[in-house]
């Protein structure tokens, strides 16, 4: 079968040979997906051959990015077994440290966009999200905070064609790499505008999105709950929100520390929403019970409406 798949074979092995350590992990992975899986993949691939992947040296440059994301997680799961706290407690360091620098945010979020074709969870999570907009009525109105890599961006513009979307990140580089991929997509710029800024604080009229997406954003930010609280009030009454975090996962720039994932629901139900489908996913093969007490993170995914 892998032969089939000659593009995403070609960035799994140019990632397995810069970093062996990956090597196993996934094969492991891969060698046990469906023929959706390696097509989906094999498509996203040769999407990105019309630009981050077009040259060998730029499939270098993405297989280094991914590699050097996942040793930074690496080190940051050591030193959280260690401490059983998260590096940063401040986002605006954050923020100094990663979101203003172009470098470091840029291998980040190309790391990361590969990471949802070779991560088990990540995959799972991007799984869900399809899932649910396939099945969905059309959407009209999108606001995505955090587009990072531009990936659940494209998914959504492309699954609706009229739709009007509002892509909002506190990062320049981010913009500047969602910008790529969407128009390695191919969609329209016309269909998307993009707001630089601070969700908490950028002036923006209540009532108007009947699908907002918040993928891995609250564990980055100080203000959890004002984050979903502002974004109950920016949806439609019968509008819907994608949103995922994780339990016990550091990173360069996590902030907020969730250690179950009854926090998680406490602070849904907190910011006047509810849950409509959810999906925990623990990042090693454990039951959840015991993720908090042994620092295992849980990558959570729900789809969320606002409450009665």
């Amino acid at each position: 079968m892998m032969n089939d798949y000659p593009e995403f074979m070609r960035m799994v092995e140019l990632v397995s040979s810069l970093n062996p350590l990956q090597r196993k992990r996934i094969n492991h992975f891969i060698s046990r997906q469906d023929q959706e899986y390696w097509e989906y993949a094999e498509d996203i691939c040769r999407t990105l051959g019309r630009s981050f992947l077009k040259t060998n040296a730029g499939r270098v440059t993405a297989a280094s990015a991914y590699n050097r994301m996942t040793l930074d997680f690496l080190a940051e799961q050591i030193r959280f077994k260690k401490t059983g706290v998260y590096l940063l407690n401040d986002a605006k360091v954050a923020r100094a440290n990663v979101y203003d620098q172009p470098e470091v945010m840029r291998y980040y979020m190309v790391g990361l966009f590969l990471s949802y074709l070779l991560w088990p969870n990540h995959f799972k999570m991007l799984q869900f999200f399809k899932t649910y907009i396939q099945g969905s009525p059309t959407v009209e109105r999108y606001l995505e905070i955090a587009p990072g890599h531009g990936l659940f961006a494209a998914e959504t513009l492309r699954r609706f064609p009229g739709l009007r979307a509002t892509l909002l990140d506190i990062s320049k580089t981010s913009i500047q790499v969602t910008s790529e991929i969407l128009a390695t997509f191919q969609i329209d710029s016309s269909r998307f505008d993009f707001i630089h800024g601070d969700f908490l604080t950028v002036p923006m009229e209540g009532g108007d999105f009947d699908f907002i997406s918040m993928g891995e954003v609250l564990e980055h930010v100080n203000d959890a709950l004002g984050f979903l609280e502002r974004a109950c009030r920016l949806l439609k009454d019968d509008g819907r929100i994608f949103m995922t975090t994780c339990t016990n996962s550091p990173a360069l720039d996590h902030i907020y520390h969730f250690h179950n994932t009854n926090e998680i629901r406490d602070l849904i139900h907190q910011a006047g929403l509810r849950i409509l489908r959810e999906k925990a996913l623990p990042a090693e093969a454990v039951p959840e019970e015991r993720c908090e007490a042994e620092l295992i993170t849980i990558n959570y995914c729900a789809i969320l409406a606002k409450r009665a």
